[in-house]
């Protein structure tokens, strides 16, 4: 009996640790798996806040893309309307030329025209023209560079953008404007500094494409290159202009007086292209008197465009 009830004693101690060995597996068994089902259930949470989150990040930037298609749209169809309104203006100028060329019309017509710049002082004769309402042609050039020459330390070539947010024409005065250094070496030397301005000017006004173009020192200079520099200009879908009137400011003008005096002697045809230069201080200062005395003879101040009958093609 007594071995018999050690030995039982014995097996009832192994069941035991047996049992508390096996309880302790299971209770590690589960909460091994219980911690990685919590760690399934987090990271598919955090898998399911970022789809939300991606979801919504998506649907915002299909909006913004959907704002942006339609601002595209909107866009393009304001240019269209821009297009379709200065086509309608610029026909309807061109009827009024017609007419006046016919003897039709008793109303007459200045061209404002500016060359050589832009300089700072051209700030100036845009705030005129502002005050006037008149919009005029810029005849530009980059032969004074990035700078403005009468003011080193400001850019000009902002200007580009100025001249058609206020209503202007940019027309083209060749890169260079180098008469006597090669410009008028050849046709071509002609032509590429006409494209190069062209290139400038698309560059700093947003695409604006010039398509009028003044000879530097005016159609005379170019001499015996003339004939083909212009077919060149054709060729290129440009027209030129010289001019019909002036002040003298670019040459030794020495006086307002001088300046007004060489103006009205020289404004005797119902229409006009008149030469001014905007790095002129004198021109600038006879500038409002010159307006309103164009508007006192019947004169209404415009800007030229391609189809113009004072633009030769």
């Amino acid at each position: 009996m007594g071995r018999k009830s050690k030995k039982s004693g014995k097996l009832f101690i192994v069941s035991s640790i047996f049992l508390l060995l096996i309880s302790i597996i299971f209770l590690l068994a589960y909460f091994y798996f219980d911690t990685e089902i919590h760690k399934t259930d987090k990271k598919n949470g955090t898998i399911i806040k970022l789809k939300e989150e991606k979801n919504v990040l998506l649907t915002s930037k299909k909006e913004e893309l959907s704002k942006i298609e339609a601002n595209i749209t909107e866009l393009d169809d304001l240019e269209t309307k821009l297009f379709n309104t200065k086509k309608k203006y610029y026909g309807t100028i061109k009827e009024l030329e017609d007419q006046i060329i016919s003897g039709k019309n008793d109303k007459k017509i200045a061209y404002l025209t500016f060359d050589d710049g832009p300089y700072y002082n051209t700030y100036k004769v845009l705030d005129i023209l502002d005050k006037y309402g008149v919009s005029a042609t810029f005849f530009t050039t980059t032969i004074n560079g990035e700078n403005c020459y009468d003011k080193k330390d400001t850019n000009c070539l902002v200007l580009y953008k100025e001249y058609v947010k206020r209503g202007h024409t940019i027309a083209n005065h060749t890169f260079t404007h180098a008469i006597w250094r090669g410009l008028y070496k050849s046709a071509d030397s002609f032509i590429e500094a006409v494209i190069n301005q062209e290139n400038q000017v698309k560059k700093y006004a947003d695409g604006y494409k010039t398509n009028i173009v003044r000879f530097p020192g005016g159609s005379s200079t170019a001499g015996k290159l003339k004939t083909s520099i212009i077919e060149k200009l054709r060729e290129k879908g440009y027209g030129w202009v010289d001019w019909s009137a002036q002040d003298g400011d670019g040459g030794s003008l020495k006086s307002t007086e001088e300046a007004w005096n060489n103006l009205k002697s020289s404004i005797n045809q119902d229409i006009e292209v008149i030469l001014f230069h905007d790095y002129s201080s004198i021109t600038t200062e006879i500038l409002p008197e010159a307006i309103e005395y164009l508007d006192s003879k019947g004169y209404v101040m415009l800007p030229l465009f391609y189809e113009s009958n004072v633009i030769n093609k």
